[in-house]
């Protein structure tokens, strides 16, 4: 049988260098497995005598390995001759208690014979540590869990009440006499319908807290257009980076910024049906994201009524881009009008 070519060390060598060890050392023959050494560390640990542990073998010590379990495992190292293995099992004091070890196990010359030699630690507090730590995560996890099932109830609740709002407003302006009340009901139930939808989209994905924009504005803008009852003359033209995602804090105010600048172009850059084109463009860098709402109508200036008008249109694009620290740059010509929306990330 081939061994590790290694200078022999003697019992007493050896002794003398593990005796001390900070680590438990165990010396035990290869043949018969009876240990021929056990240091204080060990000795104190398990509470058991040199004398007592003569007479031991290591599976007398670990009740989670049969003696046929234990040859088996160092099969290997009989095998070859030579080499080592680690591995983590239990130690049984000799009061009964146990604890947990990992376990470094060479196979060695001792005065020309072949033994074992294992230098073993006490591994239970760092086990201990571990299951506590997993058990955390374990119960971070079910709170998540539990979270973004609250997340989702809220998001479903919220829409339902948004569209029984939508509902609400809708039935008083089919009862509406008056044809400037009946405008003003439409319009607050379109801006009520852009909040629900955001809700609906965080019901749907499974994403409770993040809006993907680009998604979101391609159905904004088919929307709005439809709503206005502009499907046949008026085309749709979207240019979206795709990835781009904002917390619904910023997405609600950005949507019905998007969804006023849209129904300003629809209503007011395409007169007496003039047929025509809107559109939006998302991009965005590693500090900005640009929204820009564009038209190629009759130059409508769209951008004194969003930064400086008095109608509630305004109003609302003022209060809201302020509210998500946003800028509006307008470009506004007789090819059309095109207003950006840039605000920062994070």
């Amino acid at each position: 049988m081939p061994l590790r070519n290694s200078k022999p060390i003697s019992a007493a060598q050896l002794g003398f260098i593990v005796e001390d060890a900070a680590s438990e050392i165990y010396l035990f023959s290869a043949s018969d497995f009876r240990f021929l050494l056990v240091n204080r560390g060990a000795r104190d640990n398990l509470g058991f005598g040199f004398d007592e542990l003569r007479k031991l073998a290591p599976w007398d010590l670990k009740p989670h390995l049969s003696e046929a379990q234990f040859r088996e495992k160092v099969r290997p190292l009989l095998e070859t001759g030579s080499g080592d293995m680690v591995f983590e099992t239990v130690h049984r004091r000799k009061d009964g208690s146990l604890y947990d070890v990992s376990v470094h196990l060479q196979l060695l010359e001792n005065d020309g014979e072949p033994v074992f030699f294992a230098a073993i630690r006490d591994v239970t507090r760092e086990n201990h540590l571990k299951r506590s730590l997993e058990d955390r995560e374990r119960d971070l996890e079910a709170a998540l869990a539990g979270r973004e099932v609250l997340l989702q109830e809220v998001n479903h609740r919220v829409k339902n009440s948004l569209q029984l709002v939508m509902a609400l407003l809708q039935l008083h302006a089919r009862e509406a006499t008056d044809d400037g009340l009946k405008f003003a009901l439409s319009e607050a139930r379109h801006r009520v319908s852009v909040v629900a939808s955001i809700h609906q989209r965080l019901y749907m994905n499974g994403d409770y807290s993040m809006v993907d924009i680009g998604d979101f504005l391609s159905e904004l803008v088919t929307a709005t257009v439809r709503s206005m009852s502009r499907v046949d003359d008026i085309g749709i033209e979207l240019e979206l980076q795709s990835g781009v995602a904002i917390g619904m804090d910023r997405a609600v105010p950005l949507a019905l910024v998007v969804s006023e600048l849209l129904t300003n172009s629809l209503k007011y850059a395409f007169p007496n049906q003039r047929k025509g084109t809107v559109g939006v463009h998302l991009s965005s860098t590693e500090t900005e994201i640009t929204v820009t709402v564009l038209d190629d109508g009759v130059g409508y200036c769209v951008a004194d009524s969003a930064e400086t008008g008095t109608g509630l249109g305004s109003k609302i694009v003022h209060a809201l881009t302020g509210q998500i620290r946003a800028k509006v740059e307008t470009q506004n010509k007789a090819g059309g009008t095109h207003i950006s929306i840039v605000l920062p990330r994070g």
